[in-house]
Formats: C-alpha cells, sequence, structure tokens
C-alpha cells in the first residue's frame, strides 16, 4: 500500500488540475508532487524542472524557505542561497539550514559551516534536516556533504 499512494496522489492531482480554472493552485500541487516522486523519490534528474517551475511559484508567492528546498532538488544552488537568505530576513531562521545545503553546493564549506552554526543555535529537532541532507546526497554525491553531518 506504501508504494502506491504517490502514484495516487499524483493521478488526483491529475484529475483535479484538470478541473479548470476553480481549482486555483492545483497546477502548483501538481509541480511538488511530479518534482518529489519523479526526482526526490526516483532520482531522475532529467526531470528536476519540476522542481525548478514550482520554486519559481512558492517564491513568487513569498513562502522563500520552501523556495529555498526546491531550487535545491532542482540543482540551483544560487537560487537556493538568495531564497534562504531572503527567508531568514523575514524571520524563518531556519532557512539557514537551506542555506547552509547550498553553500555546500556551492563549494563554499566555511560558509556552509557559518550557516549550519546558525541553523543549530535556534535549537529545534535536526532529524528533518540529516534527512534532507541524505536525500540532496543521494542526488549530487559529487559534493562534501559531511560537512554538514558532523
Amino acid at each position: 500500500m506504501k508504494r502506491w499512494w504517490p502514484l495516487a496522489a499524483l493521478a488526483a492531482s491529475l484529475v483535479f488540475a484538470a478541473d479548470g480554472p476553480q481549482c486555483r493552485g492545483c497546477a502548483a500541487g501538481k509541480l511538488m508532487l511530479q518534482c518529489d516522486y519523479y526526482v526526490v523519490r526516483g532520482g531522475d534528474l532529467a526531470k528536476r524542472h519540476f522542481c525548478e517551475e514550482y520554486a519559481k511559484v512558492v517564491d513568487i508567492d513569498g513562502a522563500s524557505a520552501k523556495a529555498a528546498w526546491y531550487w535545491l532538488l532542482a540543482g540551483k544552488p544560487e537560487k537556493a542561497l538568495d531564497a534562504a537568505k531572503r527567508a531568514m530576513a523575514a524571520g524563518q531562521t531556519f532557512a539557514a539550514g537551506y542555506a547552509a545545503q547550498a553553500s555546500v553546493m556551492l563549494k563554499k564549506p566555511r560558509e556552509a559551516k557559518s550557516y549550519l552554526e546558525k541553523f543549530r543555535a535556534i535549537g529545534t529537532d535536526r532529524s528533518y534536516f540529516r534527512d534532507e541532507v541524505a536525500k540532496l546526497r543521494r542526488l549530487y554525491p559529487n559534493y562534501e556533504w559531511e560537512v554538514l553531518l558532523k
């Protein structure tokens, strides 16, 4: 059953997206599901454009922290870092984690450590951060993710 829920969710989103204008936001939801299903779960980097398009949509809507994560999934660390900085400026201090991840992808380990310290300072549960790093590591293995796991 666990294996079929992403397909069911994707099918449902396609049905709702076909409903037309009365389903405002369904296209964005569809992009998010496609990114999560094909890229995150399936590891298909050829479909990163779903992540990129979703990041654009949520970034325009002001959800910069969420946009930072999807920019990372899309392999666009410059845009992820920019979005994370805007989110931190808006008081979303947890976005320092995304800034740290983007800095690793930009091959700036000192900056990554600095952002990681800011992230750790908020004192929240960091298990989700480790999960995110594991996902990014699987998708983009050629970066030094160990900087974030120490």
